[in-house]
């Protein structure tokens, strides 16, 4: 809607809701006027003798038919169809002819109320149109005329005030006095008239400027109203945005107050300071004070990891309008990163064995062999007996180590077939007893194990090494008198039915750096060894869609568990 017509239907409006209110003033004034003149009848009629009989009756016939019409008005209201017998036009001509009635049966023109006239002149001339109040002054001054030259002329009976104290009644001609009064009044109600005319006229101006200025500003409230529900609803649609990140946003002010900030920034930094989180709370310190070329700040919490930044915000003209601080998880990341690292070294150990194995392991081959007869052909109470088993023993563990640098080299598919883990960990308990009683450790299954087999797909061969090697890890890195456990069972591993096979030492156990390094190759925790049965245990189990896992107290024990899925072995041959 345009604001001309938004000031037309404003201008209507105001012109309807002041003829309403107009109306009801004119009631309710003339209501006013009825009990005053019935006042003043009967005052200067009974009580004071004032007004002939025949004044009386005409004053009272007045009184009675001006009630009439004001009732018939009340009763009527301002409704529309009626305004030729209750417009205010039709009022104001009503009440000028009764205030001539009145006028001439009280006095004529020696009545003190004749001005009067002169308020219905201007509040014509104030409601009604510029034409309407000029035919309403042009009525009035006709009205006045018609009284004041009719009682002079003796065309209308002259019915004068106070004739109970003996004065003449009899009228008297149109002299310079009737003149006066007359020419006066007419001037008082057309200069009246012209005044107002010109009064009205400003204030209608002035009104409809008002009007307009009030519909303009309607219109830009209007305008105000829907930006202000555009800007709402953008935020709502930004907040929703940034509420769906994973990364945790927060937007700090000048003063560093939180301004802005998502759901996953709600999540992390409440829940950190709630809990008494140390690292988070830390970092979320450094955040707020460090500068923009700072380092981003790392940390721990939840068992998740994270790394915060900050980045200025500055307005148009580069004044500073606070910071931003985002926190991303990076768990993920540098898990994938280790496992980067870990098959680098892997790629890289496996190029080592190659040439190891290529440039070391024949002629090893020929010291083992020469060693072994040699042995054969020299009697055990020989000096060189105890060398020559020295060399030889030594050879063995040779390639041993380069035996396994192949497997890491070469790691072979398993062929599968179907095992049972119990039995599996009994023959690992088996290998290691003459280990373990040198080392005074006991090896048992525990209370798990019972005679129900538990049946999976593996390739026996390298899925025994793998515990084999763990079994031997575990022993000597116990103390005389504690004890190994190597047991399988069936668990419920990740809403996911599978089999686990567990080797739990009561040793010296492993720090949280160690346990990070614990399959990488060539680290190890004892003074002899390799470090490579982790590693090489690790890949069988990956090899067979399966996952190892450790766990670690320093002081008090180690777990190690193979987790393998539980898979349909209708299709699997049985173990040879």
């Amino acid at each position: 809607m345009s604001a001309l017509s938004v000031t037309a239907v404003a201008s209507m409006d105001a012109e309807q809701e002041s003829s309403v209110a107009f109306f009801g003033w004119l009631v309710r004034l003339r209501w006013i006027a009825v009990l005053g003149i019935a006042l003043v009848l009967g005052l200067s009629g009974p009580v004071f003798g004032m007004l002939p009989p025949a004044s009386t009756r005409g004053l009272v016939a007045t009184l009675l038919a001006l009630a009439a019409y004001n009732a018939a008005a009340a009763a009527v209201g301002p409704r529309r169809g009626w305004s030729w017998f209750n417009g205010a036009a039709s009022q104001i001509v009503v009440d000028c002819a009764a205030l001539a009635t009145l006028v001439h049966f009280a006095g004529g023109i020696e009545n003190p109320f004749l001005p009067l006239f002169v308020l219905h002149v201007v509040t014509a001339n104030i409601v009604l149109s510029e034409r309407a109040g000029a035919a309403v002054t042009g009525f009035v001054l006709t009205l006045v005329a018609a009284v004041v030259v009719g009682e002079a002329s003796g065309v209308l009976a002259y019915h004068c005030i106070g004739s109970g104290t003996g004065r003449d009644c009899s009228g008297g001609p149109l002299d310079l006095r009737a003149w006066a009064a007359l020419l006066g009044l007419a001037l008082a109600l057309v200069g009246s008239s012209v005044f107002t005319r010109m009064l009205a006229a400003r204030l209608r101006r002035g009104q409809g400027r008002l009007v307009a200025t009030v519909a303009e500003l309607e219109s830009e409230k209007e305008e105000l109203a829907r930006s202000r529900s555009a800007v709402l609803a953008e935020q709502s649609r930004l907040q929703a945005i940034v509420d769906c990140m994973a990364d945790a946003v927060t937007f700090l002010g000048a003063g560093g107050e939180v301004l802005f900030s998502n759901q996953r920034s709600r999540e992390l930094w409440r829940s950190e300071f709630r809990k008494g989180g140390t690292e988070g709370a830390a970092a979320w310190d450094r955040m707020a004070s460090a500068s923009p070329s700072d380092a981003p700040v790392t940390f721990e919490t939840g068992g998740r990891a994270f790394e915060a930044s900050r980045s200025p915000v500055r307005g148009p003209s580069a004044e500073p309008l606070g910071v931003v601080i985002v926190a991303r998880d990076i768990t993920e990341r540098r898990a994938l990163e280790r496992r980067l690292m870990h098959d680098e070294q892997m790629y890289v150990t496996g190029k080592l064995a190659a040439t190891v194995a290529h440039e070391i392991n024949n002629p090893l081959g020929v010291v083992t062999l020469y060693s072994q007869h040699a042995l054969t052909t020299v009697a055990p109470d020989h000096p060189a007996y105890q060398h020559l088993r020295t060399i030889h023993r030594n050879a063995e563990s040779c390639r041993r180590i380069i035996s396994e640098l192949l497997s890491l080299a070469r790691p072979r598919r398993p062929e599968r077939r179907r095992v049972d883990l119990r039995r599996l960990c009994r023959e690992v308990i088996d290998s290691v007893q003459l280990l373990a009683a040198e080392a005074g450790v006991r090896v048992s299954s525990g209370t798990h194990a019972r005679d129900v087999p538990i049946w999976t797909e593996a390739d026996a061969g390298m899925l025994l090494q793998a515990v084999l090697n763990l079994a031997v890890n575990a022993i000597e890195a116990t103390s005389n008198g504690t004890e190994v456990f190597v047991g399988a069972y069936e668990a419920q591993d990740r809403d996911v039915a599978g089999c686990v096979i567990e080797v739990r030492d009561t040793g010296v156990g492993m720090t949280a750096d160690q346990l990070e390094q614990v399959f990488q190759p060539f680290f190890t925790t004892k003074a002899t060894g390799t470090g490579l049965g982790l590693s090489i245990a690790e890949n069988v189990v990956k090899s067979h869609q399966g996952r190892i896992e450790v766990q670690s107290v320093v002081g008090e024990e180690t777990i190690v568990r193979i987790v393998l899925p539980r898979v349909a072995l209708t299709h699997v041959s049985p173990r040879a």
